[in-house]
């Protein structure tokens, strides 16, 4: 006979909208294990470390509860080239306390934050970066629970429990300002109880703005589609009978994200079996109905013990990470050509160890948690599709800081990733002076670049350089100019115009790229040749100077030692005739006068010489 799930001490917070993080120390992510920024503290205020969600575009925040006059309130932190800002109180019209926050972002700093305040939901919008977060919008009385998620174009849905029974939902177009909440019910049977506790629900957004709410219901999980206002009546049960053998009871505690496409999304879930433990599994739902079930939280038959905390995430193409923590330690497993591979140890944990997992669109992937001892730690995953073997996670980096004091797993952790890598985790750290909330991650040196200008000579003794930018979500980057190895400029733009002149000759040059974490990056040298000296030229005209008689010129020209070298010669007779080419020249003049010629010599650099002489033509 199965037993019903055991409720966890702390049931994890997963929001689809918050994805992932933190990257290891490998080689191929060239990224950097940076120690926690401080954004709020120390305090003894601080109540929750909340929520945070990343864009792909790098902007983000996070939402976490703090107290003002006893009373926990709504603080959410922006995140803008890789810092985030000062926190800003979202609450102040709203006396009761603040709880349950969650936030979802997308490109372009469209933020949208959901919270309980005295039993009713809330949502606060911020539209994009030029605009501020607006009033709070009451969404639901006697709501809680909420989940949010926001598509790559701006369509956000947030699901809630309703009434303490039942799950809604309410939509915000990809253009709107406020959103609406939908008229049908979710879940299946309204008498029942759904959504309370481990049971609540979560929603995931893809890219065309179709959403999908998975919920728990009388020790079931179930997964329902929302098109729009519209709910579909297909809700697909997602307990399994039996797996490998082995008989299935209750299920709770369901995770959701999608692809993209919205053809295409997984979920996990918790789920008792005939060995008395509980366990992890992952279903795929392809279309309209869901594959069939595989275990993700490696414990096997018998289980040391029970799966207590589960985390999923996917990237825009489908390739993703899972993760599983309970007594037995922390597991995690990789989702590549459509199959979660088995559950692989991690490292020590607890059943709150809160794990959070996530992939970028680069196919980098991290998994956090924290094991217990007072620290955070990820670990990294280069997941490379075009491999068939699985990836294995890099070595366990510490992200949190022993001077802050000891990580506090009961306030919470989560991630959030930009889509070219860069991740943030926060959580509160409490030291003899209080509590801090922090971000401790790992942020990509600069990427790429290379030098635009050209390796032609210069005629300029200041010439003006430049380069293609250096990819970094999270600058803003500084650009130092070395020429022979001798610093010559700094700048944030990428061209550059030296403050010394440049001497003539043959220079090698580079530009290093430093992001705000000293982290460097530069481009491959390049010669740099320099020219800024005319050629010296002469010319002699030789003959009898009488109309139809011939007169000869011949030019003597060199360009300086080291010099880019003479390249053309012309002269012109003065006389509107065509300018000839070349050291020698002959003409004969068709009448009498007087006529400039005009010599001038350029060399490749395009400095240009010019000779005059004044010459009398008789009859």
């Amino acid at each position: 006979m199965t037993r019903p799930v055991p409720a966890p001490r702390r049931c994890a917070l997963l929001a689809s909208a918050a994805v992932l993080a933190l990257a290891a120390q490998a080689p191929t992510a060239q990224a950097g294990v940076f120690a926690p920024d401080v954004i709020d503290g120390p305090s003894t205020e601080i109540v929750s470390a909340g929520d945070v969600d990343v864009a792909r575009d790098g902007t983000g925040a996070v939402a976490y509860l703090k107290r003002e006059a006893g009373v926990p309130h709504l603080f959410v932190s922006r995140l803008v080239n890789g810092v985030f800002l000062a926190p800003e109180r979202l609450d102040p019209a709203l006396p009761a306390a603040a709880d349950q926050p969650v936030v979802a972002a997308s490109d372009g700093g469209r933020i949208a934050v959901a919270f309980v305040s005295g039993a009713q939901l809330n949502v606060a919008l911020r539209p994009n970066a030029a605009a501020p977060f607006q009033a709070p919008q009451p969404i639901a009385d006697g709501a809680s629970n909420p989940s949010i998620d926001m598509s790559i174009n701006g369509v956000s849905y947030v699901s809630f429990t309703s009434g303490g029974a039942d799950v809604r939902a309410a939509r915000l177009a990809r253009d709107g300002t406020a959103f609406a909440i939908l008229p049908d019910t979710i879940d299946i049977e309204a008498a029942r109880v759904a959504g309370d506790g481990i049971r609540r629900s979560q929603v995931a957004v893809s890219a065309d703005g179709t959403a999908v709410v998975v919920w728990g219901e009388a020790d079931h999980v179930y997964a329902r589609r929302l098109f729009g206002a519209r709910l579909s009546t297909a809700p697909q049960d997602l307990n399994v009978a039996s797996l490998e053998g082995h008989a299935a009871g209750a299920a709770d505690t369901v995770r959701i994200d999608i692809e993209d496409d919205s053809s295409y999304a997984w979920v996990s879930f918790r789920q008792a079996f005939d060995d008395g433990r509980v366990h992890v599994v992952a279903r795929r739902l392809k279309g309209s109905a869901f594959e069939p079930a595989t275990f993700i939280d490696g414990l096997g038959f018998p289980a040391p013990g029970d799966a207590q905390e589960t985390a999923l995430e996917l990237n825009g193409r489908g390739l993703g990470l899972a993760a599983t923590s309970g007594a037995g330690g922390v597991n995690g497993a990789v989702l590549h050509d459509d199959i979660f591979k088995p559950g692989r140890p991690l490292g020590p944990g607890t059943p709150t160890s809160e794990p959070a997992v996530g992939i970028a669109e680069n196919n980098d992937a991290y998994a956090a948690w924290l094991p217990g001892d007072g620290t955070a730690v990820m670990r990294y995953y280069d997941v490379d599709p075009a491999k068939r073997t699985e990836a294995v996670p890099g070595p366990v980096t510490t992200i949190s800081r022993p001077d802050f004091g000891p990580v506090l797993p009961a306030l919470g952790m989560d991630l959030g990733l930009n889509r070219a890598g860069d991740a943030s985790a926060v959580f509160v750290q409490e030291g003899a002076d209080g509590r801090r909330l922090v971000a401790g991650g790992n942020d990509r040196a600069p990427g790429n670049f290379s030098l635009s200008t050209t390796s032609r000579a210069r005629n300029a003794a200041r010439p003006k350089l430049s380069w293609s930018p250096s990819f970094d979500l999270w600058g803003p980057l500084t650009y130092r100019v070395e020429i022979d190895g001798q610093p010559v400029g700094e700048t944030s733009d990428t061209t550059l115009v030296p403050v010394a002149p440049v001497a003539d000759g043959e220079h090698t040059w580079r530009v290093v790229a430093t992001d705000r974490r000293g982290q460097i990056n530069q481009t491959k040298p390049r010669t740099l040749r320099i020219d800024a000296t005319p050629p010296a030229a002469r010319f002699a005209i030789a003959g009898t100077r009488k109309r139809g008689r011939t007169l000869k010129l011949t030019v003597t020209a060199a360009d300086a030692p080291g010099g880019s070298g003479v390249t053309t010669i012309r002269t012109d007779w003065g006389d509107k005739s065509t300018p000839v080419l070349g050291p020698r020249a002959s003409h004969r003049y068709r009448r009498r006068g007087a006529f400039t010629v005009r010599v001038s010599v350029k060399d490749a650099a395009g400095n240009v010489v010019v000779l005059k002489r004044r010459i009398t033509v008789k009859k």
